[in-house]
């Protein structure tokens, strides 16, 4: 992978290529990984897509504000939102590039918001609220979102933070912890496409059928979703769902 980085953002190389690389996923072994999954019922998936990496996140939280937004809109509705809360919230800079015009809004400044003030974005009352809370704890430090998962009891933590939360049900926990803590063995069972893929299974059932691609069933995932799309044509809201104008 290839870096080009401005001259005023070299104090910050260190920190900027480490994002990066947590945002492609480069400390992952796809040649292992497929080797895994090929020889538990996903030959056919790993030959269509090798090398499938997770896509990770360049700031935890901004991702997490990206899931909750998604949340039962489309991916076009997801970028409209985020473009507005950036607008509303985000602090605004002046750069080269005409299209890039604000940061994206920090927890401290949305936890310094009323609800009122997010839902004026065009959120329901209990989206705005959502966000609202999310924000609060990250500013607070009761939701840590920059340390990637290394152990089953660190995964169990961030997952019982997030589950306390209004609005956060368990494919958005499972969706932050595959892209933001980099759980290999993140899996959404209740996803809609993942469950489809597999033949209409339900959550319990798509979990029994996952369980011999552990540790690598975010990977799994990944590759649903991917295929899924290639089929019908349509971006996985997943994936795309991070996507938005700035």
């Amino acid at each position: 992978m290839r870096v080009e980085v401005s001259d005023s953002l070299i104090p910050a190389s260190s920190l900027v290529l480490n994002r990066l690389a947590h945002l492609f996923d480069l400390a992952a072994d796809p040649v292992a990984i497929d080797s895994h999954l090929a020889g538990n019922g996903l030959r056919t998936h790993v030959e269509a897509l090798p090398g499938i990496r997770v896509p990770g996140a360049f700031d935890g939280f901004e991702l997490c504000v990206r899931a909750v937004l998604g949340q039962q809109v489309t991916v076009r509705g997801a970028s409209t939102l985020m473009s507005r809360l950036t607008e509303a919230f985000g602090e605004r800079i002046s750069t080269d590039d005409p299209r890039l015009t604000h940061l994206t809004p920090t927890a401290d400044r949305l936890a310094g918001a009323t609800v009122t003030e997010i839902r004026e974005i065009g959120l329901p009352n209990a989206r705005a609220a959502t966000l609202h809370a999310l924000a609060t704890h990250v500013a607070t430090g009761a939701v840590d979102l920059e340390t990637t998962i290394e152990a089953p009891h660190e995964i169990d933590a961030l997952r019982a933070n997030l589950i306390g939360l209004p609005g956060f049900g368990p494919w958005t926990v499972d969706y932050i912890a595959m892209r933001v803590a980099h759980w290999t063995d993140a899996f959404p069972a209740s996803d809609v496409a993942l469950r489809s893929a597999m033949g209409n299974a339900s959550p319990a059932q798509l979990t029994r059928m996952a369980d011999p691609w552990r540790p690598f069933r975010a990977y799994a995932a990944v590759r649903l979703w991917l295929q899924g799309s290639r089929e019908s044509g349509a971006p996985s809201s997943a994936i795309a769902s991070d996507r938005s104008a700035r």
